[in-house]
């Protein structure tokens, strides 16, 4: 058991507190919890997640995506256990979506580390639920127990949507950024991206993939100058994904998005990869996602293809794309970013 996350440890200590409720687990990272408790649906909006779940339960309805779960009468929860995101208004994000499908008087679980915020939670929590109790400490975790006092009769993404408009020279307009909750740089847009942005080519032509894209800020301003560019959104959040398609309708762009918590042996070749990857994977810093993507991003690139990568100076990603590449190029910086540039050769 010491391999799960603690929160999932401290889930399966208390696993008679469940009473064999068939339970609708939401953003659940361990599919071993599947072997005790009644687990009938999961909501997920991390890719990984889901593929690992998908392999592990194929019993249990699986739901990707940034609106609220649908499901079968016969295979209804009767209970949600949640482990709390990392962000307070994804969390609010998920419990309201969470009154829209749980009948009143449902019990809502709720699992975190304590360092994610987990104990404060009640400082802020909506008048729709059932204050949060504490039901159980342990494994640096804690377990609350609340209870839906308000439905919702319909969850709308929609209209969970918050837009930002940023300044585009050569643009007549400015480029219309959507996003949600859980979204990186939530609302707006991070300094390191802003800094890329600055840097990057007017490509005219050729394919482009946005890795890690979040709302697809990167792949949106390169394509609102040139609308020839054919550009892939990659990220491994649903909620990242269904931002980044708000953000191409709103621009009127057309653009695949790829569910994928990396980059995969059936994705085709690219001229340029532009990303701001990641380092983090929920609480814990995760170094192995940067070095994954650098690892491979390579062989995606076509003899000549470029690639674009803003990053924290701390990270130790330039070693990385000199194993790679044979160089890399440090095309801007300040006290905290760094641009770099490196290319395939013609082999």
């Amino acid at each position: 058991m010491k391999h799960l996350s603690t929160p999932s440890q401290l889930v399966l200590r208390h696993q008679q507190r469940f009473d064999n409720t068939p339970l609708l687990l939401v953003n659940a990272p361990d599919a071993e919890v599947a072997d005790t408790l009644n687990v009938v649906q999961c909501w997920h909006f991390h890719a990984g997640y889901a593929k690992r779940w998908q392999a592990y339960a194929p019993q249990v309805m699986h739901h990707f995506g940034a609106d609220a779960p649908v499901y079968d009468a016969a295979q209804a929860p009767q209970a949600a256990l949640v482990w709390l995101p990392k962000e307070k208004q994804l969390t609010w994000y998920l419990l309201d979506a969470l009154r829209s499908v749980l009948p009143l008087g449902s019990t809502i679980w709720l699992v975190g580390e304590n360092r994610g915020g987990i104990k404060s939670i009640n400082k802020q929590f909506p008048a729709s639920l059932a204050p949060a109790q504490k039901i159980a400490v342990g494994n640096h975790s804690l377990l609350l127990r609340s209870e839906v006092v308000e439905t919702l009769s319909r969850f709308d993404v929609q209209q969970r949507f918050e837009y930002k408009s940023l300044a585009q020279p050569g643009q007549p307009t400015p480029l219309k950024l959507a996003s949600l909750p859980g979204v990186f740089a939530f609302p707006g847009i991070d300094a390191g991206s802003a800094m890329l942005l600055e840097h990057l080519p007017s490509w005219q032509q050729g394919r482009v993939l946005d890795f890690a894209c979040g709302h697809g800020v990167l792949g949106a301003w390169l394509q609102r100058q040139a609308q020839q560019l054919r550009v892939t959104y990659l990220d491994v959040s649903a909620l990242a994904l269904a931002a980044t398609a708000e953000t191409l309708r709103q621009n009127g762009l057309i653009g695949e998005c790829i569910a994928s918590d990396g980059l995969t042996s059936n994705l085709p070749q690219f001229n340029y990869v532009v990303s701001h990857p990641p380092f983090h994977t929920g609480l814990a810093t995760d170094y192995e996602i940067g070095k994954q993507f650098l690892r491979q991003v390579r062989q995606h690139l076509s003899p000549g293809g470029e690639l674009w990568l803003v990053a924290n100076r701390f990270l130790p990603w330039p070693e990385l794309i000199e194993q790679a590449f044979g160089h890399c190029e440090r095309v801007a910086q300040d006290n905290k970013f760094a641009v770099y540039l490196a290319r395939r050769g013609s082999r």
